[in-house]
């Protein structure tokens, strides 16, 4: 199974490869304002269009594979965004990042469907371990991560530098194979709640 394969979908959300279709989309939304402050500074600057082109240019390297969260409910509307980052076939892990959702859909459970829809990803591929990087005063990030079962593993000190040009300490939370698939169990539970 490769991680950017077809099939990342639900009756809650749909994920699309993140291509040229998406920029328009993506620029409009506030997905821009949100996570502007948590992406890593790169080398051809701070524009949206020059990180769009990054993410595009690591997507055909395989080292980042963004996805375009799109609503089937809402005739597959843009509603945010996602990422499965440094994937290492060897080493068979992976990561967790870059999710933004429109914020009236948050607190419907379609984070847990992404989550699930990832998670199961990662475990189809291969995965041993699942992990997510998130900045360390995050703490409502950190929480949810946590929800899933992952375990906070510590933290990367000046790990980064922002695209503001703050360098920032970094949590490491992740979680094994068989922890994942109690994660899939539990997201199960989470979802079948929120239908009720």
């Amino acid at each position: 199974m490769e991680l950017n394969g077809p099939g990342l979908e639900n009756d809650r959300i749909h994920l699309e490869p993140l291509d040229e279709r998406f920029r328009e989309h993506l620029r409009a939304s506030d997905a821009v304002n949100s996570i502007w402050l948590s992406l890593p500074a790169i080398q051809r600057g701070a524009g949206f269009d020059a990180y769009y082109d990054h993410v595009l240019k690591r997507s055909q390297c395989g080292e980042i594979y963004g996805f375009a969260l799109l609503d089937p409910n809402d005739h597959d509307r843009f509603v945010g965004v996602t990422a499965l980052i440094s994937p290492n076939k060897m080493h068979r892990r992976v990561r967790i990042g870059y999710t933004w959702l429109e914020p009236h859909l948050r607190g419907k459970g379609i984070y847990a469907a992404i989550q699930k829809l990832l998670i199961q990803r990662a475990l189809d591929w291969g995965a041993k371990r699942i992990e997510w990087f998130v900045e360390d005063r995050n703490d409502v990030a950190i929480r949810a991560i946590q929800s899933l079962g992952a375990a906070k593993e510590g933290v990367l000190r000046e790990y980064e530098k922002f695209a503001d040009g703050e360098w920032v300490d970094v949590a490491v939370l992740s979680m094994l194979r068989d922890e994942a698939k109690d994660a899939i169990r539990r997201l199960d539970l989470i979802l079948a709640d929120t239908e009720a």
